[in-house]
């Protein structure tokens, strides 16, 4: 079978009222966020399949079916400050996420390319968030953590399931969902 050409990414999204408030703090960063996704939390950064799709599908449904649904927790605003300074609402209990992303990249070695991904990259540097706004100035960046300063971020999810989002003419589309049923 012919590889494909597509983009597709694999991501935790949320109900509509956590999706709500993160998109209401998304309307401060207008300038800084590109709204071609809904607010999500990325497991598996845009990749093309090396082989067919199918066997993407295997492999995904394969770590559902191995996954027990968890909750998480949104705690907090905070910032990747650097290269692109990053605001993003940061994960109380990142280790269950953190397992799920490895458990996927192990799962899908060999059958994917990763586009854009930083050189410095490791499966042990993860971090799993919620990107509120990125490439922030520097000289807006202290204007804008003190907006956010005033925002209280608690809320928490009870996780069961991950998406395969597709990218088609540059917004992303919610391609397949994948249930998490191991007990």
């Amino acid at each position: 079978m012919v590889p494909s050409s597509k983009i597709y990414a694999v991501v935790l999204t949320f109900p509509d009222d956590i999706e709500a408030v993160i998109s209401k703090l998304l309307i401060n960063f207008e300038q800084y966020f590109n709204h071609s996704i809904v607010p999500h939390m990325t497991l598996i950064y845009p990749f093309t399949p090396v082989f067919s799709l199918y066997r993407v599908y295997e492999q995904l449904e394969k770590v559902a079916k191995e996954t027990k649904p968890f909750n998480i927790t949104l705690n907090r605003i905070k910032y990747f400050e650097g290269e692109n300074n990053v605001a993003y609402a940061a994960l109380e209990n990142k280790r269950i996420v953190k397992k799920l992303h490895i458990d996927l990249t192990k799962a899908l070695e060999g059958l994917v390319k990763e586009r854009s991904i930083d050189a410095r990259y490791t499966l042990e540097r993860f971090m799993p968030h919620v990107t509120i706004g990125s490439r922030i100035p520097d000289d807006v960046l202290p204007e804008l953590r003190q907006k956010l300063s005033r925002f209280h971020l608690y809320y928490t999810n009870y996780v069961t399931e991950f998406s395969l989002f597709i990218e088609i003419d540059g917004a992303w589309q919610r391609k397949r969902v994948f249930e998490l049923t191991a007990n």
